[in-house]
């Protein structure tokens, strides 16, 4: 198969595009579509703006660098940088922009994919563009629908005190986080850990959803789904100042450092015990101080 994916440059969207193209890569032709856009809302308050620092801008700017400068030829790590990607799987990587805008759709039609797949993408994608591909245009929501739409659900399942967090693999269709969907896939939220890695694995759980419906995609056939109830539906906003506040008061935690590194060490061939593991703490623990 042709396969479109469409992901987000930020370490949550780099990890869960290791995650997936480790699966589909070797067996297909993978082509991916990256986006980097940050909301205003995810800058407006000190909380938003340290979980942003932490997921992208540190890692964008420092650490994705320092990992391609220490290991300019890869290395055999769970994950890899986007530029390791590209040289482990021998697949094209571009940023387009908006998908709304008439070169990412002529893009799109240029590429002809039999499936199109949205992790942890930032663009709408325009309806032109669901319908190109022969078997699908799916979405993974880091929420289960169509009770948690909207910005940061596994935020909002770890507010509410749920015991799992659920990342929906739907349909695209031309609302926001309305399409039929085909399964959602289930975390089990651990309150010991941070809302960062817990938003992590969520997406972890959306694309174990999809590889569970890989075959059908290989048979030739669109993924079978169920038209979403909107009864108990609702649409979050992303967290307020007041709102993270209330969160760290009852035992939240927005980012905790051996999460963090944790999450960082899949990058070095050793894991945590990875000669260069103390390097990469310090670097870390420079950018936020």
């Amino acid at each position: 198969m042709k396969v479109v994916v469409c992901a987000k440059k930020d370490l949550a969207g780099c990890v869960a595009l290791n995650r997936l193209l480790a699966a589909i890569a070797p067996r297909h032709d993978v082509f991916v579509v990256l986006s980097d856009y940050v909301l205003d809302a995810e800058c407006s308050n000190a909380y938003a703006a340290s979980l942003v620092a932490h997921e992208r801008n540190m890692v964008l700017e420092h650490i994705l660098p320092w990992l391609e400068a220490r290991f300019p030829e890869g290395n055999e790590a769970r994950c890899q940088t986007y530029a390791g990607l590209k040289k482990r799987y021998g697949i094209d990587m571009e940023m387009w922009g908006p998908m709304r805008s008439p070169a990412s759709r002529q893009a799109m039609r240029d590429l002809a994919p039999d499936v199109v797949i949205s992790c942890r993408y930032d663009y709408v994608i325009p309806t032109e563009v669901i319908d190109m591909p022969r078997l699908g245009t799916y979405g993974m929501h880091p929420g289960a629908l169509p009770d948690l739409q909207g910005l940061c659900s596994p935020f909002r399942a770890m507010e509410h005190g749920n015991e799992r967090s659920g990342c929906t693999l739907f349909h695209l269709d031309a609302g926001l986080d309305t399409g039929p969907i085909v399964e959602i896939g289930w975390w089990p939220i651990n309150y010991d850990r941070s809302l960062l890695w817990n938003f992590v694995h969520t997406y972890f759980a959306g694309i174990d959803a999809l590889l569970r419906h890989l075959p059908e995609l290989e048979a030739g056939r669109e993924l079978t789904t169920h038209v979403q109830s909107s009864e108990g539906r609702k649409y979050f906003s992303y967290p307020t100042e007041d709102e993270f506040r209330r969160f760290i008061r009852k035992g939240g935690q927005i980012v905790l450092p051996e999460d963090y590194h944790e999450v960082l060490s899949w990058f070095l061939p050793g894991g945590l015990a990875d000669p260069a593991m103390p390097e990469l703490r310090a670097l870390v623990s420079s950018l936020e101080s």
